[in-house]
């Protein structure tokens, strides 16, 4: 580019090129602008050519994080979930064995709660989770399990387009850690007979409505609540989303999360 710019030049102000320096300010404009014009270009092809590699930089990470999920996640299920899943078939058959035995059922109880937690985790490492469809079966599935042997009676509506977006492990984890304590309150508090969880996608916002029969609450004064409210409140700001709780012939819970801000980032 240089030897380019230094041929603009002679050109110009030589006498060979029959230019007059004080008599011909076109042609001095003329060459300035293909100078600029020129390194405009070069600039442009470098910041292209870095944008490049930061992109392939970018997906390489993203890969190598990617597998190395999936390998943990694998590695669990593997070492510690099927050693943990025969311990708790042994509790529980020990529990009926010697149902009198109060240690025995409280045992029985840590084992669940530990291997529920386990599992989690493993669905929170696996990459193939990342799915936005993933996400939010597996939250219906999850607080339909964890209402199954109470007496309230749980309902669910799942929207029938499911966007193809990827969230990124974070958020996800956020999402599902949320909802799951809204139904963990109802458990605890609200006293109720009947549960709904509405799910709904409109204009990248994921909607999510929880919805009980129970006493109620005032949510200005929810010292009884504990932490449970606490920490709603706190992973719905992490998620950049709204949160509205109604109290009147039970409550209702609505939680708008924008999607764009919670994807995994990812350059094509």
């Amino acid at each position: 580019m240089n030897k380019l710019c230094l041929t603009i030049f002679h050109l110009v102000f030589s006498e060979a090129g029959h230019i007059n320096f004080f008599s011909n300010l076109g042609a001095i404009n003329v060459a300035v602008c293909a100078i600029v014009a020129i390194s405009f270009g070069a600039i442009l092809y470098i910041n292209k050519k870095n944008l490049s590699t930061y992109k392939d930089k970018l997906n390489f990470q993203n890969e190598f994080i990617k597998s190395e999920r999936e390998r943990i996640s694998g590695e669990i299920h593997d070492e510690i979930g099927s050693g943990l899943t025969a311990l708790k078939l042994y509790t529980e058959l020990a529990s009926r064995t010697r149902p009198d035995v109060e240690e025995m059922q409280k045992i029985r109880g840590m084992v669940n709660e530990v291997s529920e937690k386990i599992n989690e985790i493993i669905w929170s490492t696996n990459a193939q989770s990342d799915e936005l469809e993933d996400l939010l079966y597996y939250i219906e599935g999850q607080i339909r399990k964890l209402f199954e042997l109470t007496t309230i009676s749980f309902s669910s509506e799942l929207p029938e387009l499911i966007p193809n977006y990827v969230i990124n492990s974070q958020s996800r984890k956020e999402c599902y850690l949320l909802v799951k304590e809204i139904a963990h309150n109802i458990l605890k508090h609200a006293a109720a007979t009947k549960v709904k969880l509405t799910i709904d996608i409109d204009n990248d916002n994921l909607l999510i409505s929880i919805k009980d029969d129970g006493i109620g609450f005032d949510p200005d004064k929810s010292e009884g609540l504990g932490k449970g409210l606490h920490n709603i409140r706190q992973r719905t700001d992490r998620l950049k989303g709204t949160l509205i709780i109604e109290s009147y012939k039970g409550t209702l819970v609505n939680i708008k999360i924008p999607l764009k801000v919670n994807l995994m980032v990812r350059m094509s």
